[in-house]
C-alpha cells in the first residue's frame, strides 16, 4: 500500500506539471523527483503484473513498434520512475486514457498502456 501511495504522488506531480503548463500538447518531460527523495520512492523496480496481454511498444502509442508481448498474468518491473503521457487508448477498462508505463519484461524494455498493469504487492 505504501508503494502505491508513492506512486500516486509521483503521478500527481506530473500531473500538476502537465496541467501547470510546463510540457506542450500531447507530451510531457518527465518530471523530476523531488529534492531528498530517495529514488526507491519513485516505483523504479517495483513489480507489476498485467490485467490483460499487451504489445509492448517502441513510443507511446498503439501503432508504435512492437518490441514483445506483455501476456496477461505475467510479471515486469517497472523500469522507470514516472508514468507518461502518450497517444490515447482505451484498453483495460479506461476510456480515452493517456498514460504509459516504461517497463523491462525478460530484457524487454518499452512503453505499455498503465490502465493494463497492476502492482503487486
Amino acid at each position: 500500500m505504501r508503494k502505491l501511495a508513492s506512486l500516486v504522488g509521483v503521478v500527481a506531480l506530473a500531473g500538476a506539471a502537465f496541467v501547470g503548463g510546463t510540457g506542450s500538447a500531447g507530451a510531457v518531460a518527465p518530471a523530476a523527483a523531488p529534492t531528498g527523495v530517495k529514488a526507491a520512492v519513485c516505483g523504479k523496480g517495483d513489480v507489476v503484473k498485467a490485467k490483460e496481454s499487451v504489445k509492448i511498444r517502441k513510443e507511446r502509442k498503439l501503432n508504435s513498434t512492437a518490441l514483445g508481448l506483455f501476456p496477461k498474468g505475467a510479471k515486469a518491473k517497472w523500469a522507470a520512475c514516472t508514468v507518461e503521457y502518450g497517444q490515447t487508448y482505451s484498453l483495460c477498462g479506461w476510456e480515452n486514457d493517456g498514460r504509459w508505463s516504461y517497463i523491462d519484461y525478460r530484457g524487454t524494455k518499452g512503453w505499455v498502456p498503465t490502465a493494463c498493469e497492476n502492482f503487486v504487492s
